[in-house]
């Protein structure tokens, strides 16, 4: 139940806010009984003192954290890249209050993050965070879990890929804006009388807004991907806490 804590405190949909707390604790009872029917006996550490005991108790958590925080990577990922296309339409003041975090958020950020869970429910991505979970059983015994030097370098390199994520949701946008930010500028060179920026802005919303609907493929198609590749890149994680 520690481990499966730890998943519903992080995880995508699953640990969701809006999720009220007693389904939560509720499906967490569920999740650590079915786990106990499946594995059947286990042979757990031998603890001397207390503090061996919560050393235990605290790697399990920390393994179900890290389930979580893996695939809501994406999340963040999609909300940094819609901060970044905001930024670029101009839409950027324009924010609004994320529920999840209770903090303010890009409105674009807001909507691909509406349009992402979407995504990922429709390609079972909830499947996969529970087949993560009940795999970290059988790779990392209970009361196993090993923590070293590996793990964290890991977790840097899945942290840093949370940009790549980013730059490849926003290049859409980004790379036309610009071309737009080009083509403006030679229209004020050609006609220094013009009030470029007050005829600019709506363009850049216009022609961003555009370029967002038509790239929600590509969109789509990148968040597919990275789902898949950061579920594959959890079992080597797995594999170097449980040292199989």
């Amino acid at each position: 139940m520690l481990r499966t804590s730890g998943l519903f405190l992080l995880a995508p949909i699953l640990g969701n806010k809006s999720v009220p707390k007693l389904a939560r604790v509720g499906m967490i009872v569920i999740f650590g009984m079915i786990m106990v029917a499946a594995l059947g006996d286990v042979t757990l550490p031998e603890t001397g003192s207390l503090a061996e005991l919560l050393a235990i108790g605290f790697k399990e958590l920390f393994v179900g954290l890290i389930i979580g925080f893996v695939f809501m990577l994406v999340f963040l990922a999609v909300q940094a890249a819609g901060s970044l296309v905001g930024y670029q339409i101009g839409l950027y003041l324009a924010s609004a209050i994320d529920p999840t975090t209770q903090s303010q958020s890009s409105i674009i950020g807001q909507f691909w993050l509406l349009i992402a869970t979407l995504i990922f429910l429709s390609i079972n991505g909830h499947h996969l965070i529970i087949r993560a979970y009940a795999d970290s059983f059988h790779m990392i015994p209970p009361g196993y879990v090993s923590i070293d030097g590996s793990v964290g370098e890991m977790m840097i390199k899945y942290t840093a890929y949370l940009f790549v994520i980013a730059l490849k949701v926003a290049s859409p946008v980004m790379v036309t804006l610009f071309l737009t930010d080009v083509a403006l500028g030679t229209v004020a060179k050609m006609m220094p009388t013009m009030n470029v920026f007050f005829v600019g802005f709506p363009i850049k919303i216009g022609v961003g807004l555009a370029v967002l609907a038509l790239a929600l493929p590509i969109f789509s198609y990148v968040l597919e991907k990275a789902v898949y590749y950061l579920d594959g890149e959890l079992r080597l994680m797995f594999l170097a806490m449980g040292k199989a």
